[in-house]
C-alpha cells in the first residue's frame, strides 16, 4: 500500500548516520544488503566530531587482554538488564574494532589509559573514512530528512518511514527492515534530541527514564564559590542509603555549581540514576587517599607538634591548596580565630579536620544537563530486544543499535565501542536472518 507514495525503497533503511548507524550501514552492505541511511543533519557523524575533545576516543584497549576480553569489556557497561551487553561484545570487541578501522584506512594511536584515537588526532577523520566507505559501496544517504513517523504493515514492504525534508515537504520511504540508530539525548545540537525514543515507543516499546551520564554533579554546599577552581588528586565515593555504591580516583575539580573531573564523570551515572528514582545521594571526597586516616592523624599531630607556634591557617600551607584553607577554617568553626595557634587546637576541632580531609561529604542535588553529558543512561528497555541480535521482540524486522537502548558505558571510549559493536551485531544478525530465510 505504501509503494505508490514514494519512489524510495530499500531493503534496509537505517535511521541515524551517527556511529552505530555508520557501522551498521557498512557492515550490512558488505553482507549484500541493499542499504540506505536517513540523516537529519547535512553531514554524517556530527556528534562523533565533538567527542574526545575533538580527537574522538574510538575505543579503549585496556580490556583487550586475557582469555575473555568480552567479559572484561562488559564490566564497563551499565543496563537495567544485567549481562545484556556481553552477547553483543562477544561478536565485536576492541580487537575487531581496530581491524575494522584499519580495513577502512584509519590507523589508531594509543594514548593515556588505553584510550585509542585516529592517528590524525582529529575526530573528523572518523566520519571522513566512513563517508568514503559508503561511497565505495554505493550506499545512499538522505540528508536533512527528519523522521516524523514509522508505521508497520503485515504485507510488503513492511516499514513506511515518513520524513520531512529541508523544504518541509513530506515524503514516505519504505523498507523491508529498519534499524533505529537515532541516539539518546546528549548533544541535542548534533541531532540526538530523543526523537528516536518517541518513534520506538509508538511501535510499542518501553522507555526507561533517560538521565545524563558521564556528566558533572551539582552539590548543595554554601562555599562552592570559594572552592571553585581547586584541583586535587583524590578519591570520590557515591553513597546511597548509607552504602558506597561506587568509588573512583583521579583528578577532581571543584566548580561554582559543584564538582567535576574524570572520577566524578565516572560516578555520575550512579548518582543520576538514583536521583532519578527519588533516592538521596551523597558524595564523599577523600583529599588525601595516599594516607589512611590513622596515617593522616599521625602526620598532622607531628606537624602541629613541631609547628605549634604557627597559626592553624599557616599550618596548612604546603599541605593543601591555599584557596582551600579558609573553607577548612569555616568548616571547623574557627574562621573568626585567625590567630589561633596549632598548640591551642582542641581535639574536637582536630577531628573535624581529619573528617574533612578524608571523608568530606556533600549532598548531590542534580547533574548538569544533557548538553554537558557525554552519554545517556537509560533508554529503550533491552528486555524487549533479542539478546545478541538486537532485534525487537515486538516488531520483527526492527533492530536497535547504539545509545537509543538502555546501555551506557564508562568514560574512555566505551560508548563509541558500544556503537561499533551494536551496529555490527545488528547488521550481522539481519544478514544471517536473510540467509536462513532463503
Amino acid at each position: 500500500m505504501y509503494k505508490d507514495q514514494t519512489s524510495k525503497h530499500h531493503e534496509l533503511f537505517i535511521i541515524g548516520g551517527g556511529a552505530a548507524g555508520l557501522m551498521a550501514a557498512v557492515t550490512a552492505r558488505d553482507q549484500g544488503i541493499d542499504t540506505a541511511i536517513i540523516e537529519s543533519n547535512d553531514r554524517l557523524g556530527k556528534k562523533i566530531i565533538t567527542t574526545g575533545n575533538g580527537r574522538c576516543n574510538i575505543t579503549n584497549q585496556s580490556t583487550a587482554t586475557g582469555t575473555d576480553e568480552a567479559a572484561a569489556l562488559s564490566r564497563k557497561y551499565h543496563s537495567n538488564q544485567e549481562g545484556f551487553p556481553i552477547h553483543v561484545l562477544r561478536q565485536f570487541g576492541v580487537r575487531q574494532t581496530i581491524e575494522f578501522f584499519s580495513s577502512l584506512g584509519l590507523p589508531f594511536v594509543s594514548l593515556e589509559n588505553g584510550r585509542m584515537y585516529p592517528m590524525s588526532l582529529q575526530a573528523a577523520s572518523v566520519p571522513g573514512v566512513f563517508k568514503l566507505a559508503l561511497e565505495d559501496r554505493n550506499v545512499p544517504v538522505y540528508y536533512k530528512h527528519k523522521v516524523l513517523d514509522v508505521t508497520v504493515s503485515a504485507g510488503h514492504p513492511r516499514f513506511a518511514i515518513t520524513c520531512q525534508t529541508e523544504t518541509e515537504e513530506q515524503v514516505v520511504y519504505t523498507s523491508d527492515y529498519l534499524f533505529l540508530c537515532a541516539g539518546g539525548l546528549t548533544a541535542p545540537k548534533t541531532g540526538t534530541d530523543g526523537s528516536g525514543y518517541t518513534l520506538v515507543q509508538r511501535l510499542g516499546h518501553t522507555l526507561i527514564n533517560p538521565v545524563p551520564g558521564i556528566v558533572q554533579l551539582k552539590l548543595d554546599y554554601p562555599y562552592l564559590k570559594e572552592l571553585s577552581g581547586i584541583k586535587f588528586e583524590g578519591e570520590a565515593h557515591v553513597i546511597v542509603n548509607n552504602e558506597v555504591i561506587r568509588t573512583e580516583s583521579g583528578e577532581i575539580l571543584f566548580t561554582d555549581y559543584g564538582i567535576s573531573g574524570p572520577p566524578i564523570l565516572q560516578l555520575s551515572r550512579k548518582a543520576a540514576y538514583n536521583l532519578g528514582i527519588g533516592e538521596s545521594v551523597t558524595l564523599s571526597v577523600d583529599l588525601m587517599p595516599e594516607r589512611t586516616e590513622e596515617e593522616l592523624i599521625d602526620f598532622l599531630e607531628i606537624h602541629w607538634g613541631i609547628f605549634g607556634h604557627r597559626t592553624v591557617a599557616d599550618s596548612f600551607v604546603g599541605i593543601v591548596s591555599k584557596k582551600l584553607i579558609p573553607v577548612l577554617l569555616k568548616e571547623a568553626g574557627i574562621d573568626q580565630q585567625l590567630h589561633l595557634l596549632c598548640q591551642d587546637l582542641s581535639w574536637k576541632t582536630k577531628k573535624i579536620f581529619y573528617r574533612i580531609l578524608k571523608r568530606w561529604e556533600f549532598k548531590v542535588t542534580d547533574t548538569n544537563s544533557f548538553t554537558n553529558a557525554q552519554t545517556t543512561a537509560g533508554g529503550i528497555d533491552t528486555t524487549e530486544l533479542i539478546e545478541g541480535t538486537l532485534e525487537s521482540k515486538l516488531v520483527p524486522g526492527l533492530y536497535l543499535a547504539g545509545e537509543v537502548m538502555d546501555v551506557d558505558g564508562d568514560c574512555g571510549g566505551y560508548n563509541l565501542q558500544w556503537a561499533w559493536s551494536s551496529g555490527y551485531a545488528a547488521a550481522m544478525a539481519l544478514a544471517k536472518r536473510r540467509v536462513s530465510a532463503t
